[in-house]
């Protein structure tokens, strides 16, 4: 029992029960982002992942994942030859997936194919969910649990060229570089849990 009270302790043991068949993406401390729908992609794999971040970082989240969506979807977008398009931006050591935060009135299919516009151009037509990443942002300093997420990947199929990425992007500089691929890049963002995936 980290920090709270045996009130505490039990309030979560019977949440936890009446919702032991749902993701708790979400809540920390009693509080229940009423606006996630409590079921992504229920057939597809299921991963865990732990984001440790300064406190900061995680306040500047905090809104989104128990206010917002508290979801991410991005695409794994491939052409008819095989290459996969991938992303470079401002946060990541190296490339990722495009993909972003899913808006509260958007259906994460919808979002995943929003994002690839934005960050690669291109018009890529989404398909099944191939992993969902539940994950738990805790803080670096403590390893506290601040609040939990979802990261859903799809399979997408697209052809064209990608732009210069100073056409990317839903803002100014958001996009780095952006890219097809003949192969997975040793520099892939969180590589380690996505490799198996792509």
């Amino acid at each position: 029992m980290r920090g709270g009270t045996r009130d505490d302790e039990d309030r979560h043991r019977i949440r936890d029960r009446r919702t032991a068949e749902k993701p708790k993406r979400g809540w920390k401390n009693g509080e229940e982002n009423a606006n996630v729908p409590r079921e992504i992609a229920p057939d597809a794999p299921r991963e865990r992942q732990t984001i440790r971040l300064p406190e900061s970082k995680l306040s500047a989240l905090r809104g989104w994942a128990l206010d917002g969506s508290g979801l991410v979807a991005a695409a794994r977008v491939r052409d008819p030859d095989g290459r996969i398009a991938l992303v470079r931006n401002g946060w990541s050591d190296g490339w990722i997936l495009p993909g972003g935060a899913v808006g509260s009135d958007e259906e994460p299919v919808e979002a995943a194919r929003r994002e690839v516009r934005e960050e690669t151009a291109l018009d890529a037509v989404v398909e099944g969910p191939i992993v969902v990443f539940d994950q738990s942002y805790v803080a670096k300093a403590d390893g506290g649990e601040r609040f939990t997420a979802q990261y859903v990947v799809y399979a997408a199929r697209a052809d064209g060229e990608i732009p210069d990425a100073s056409r990317l992007g839903a803002t100014d500089g958001e996009i780095e570089a952006a890219r097809w691929f003949e192969s997975i890049p040793e520099d892939l963002h969180d590589g380690d849990l996505l490799r198996a995936y792509l």
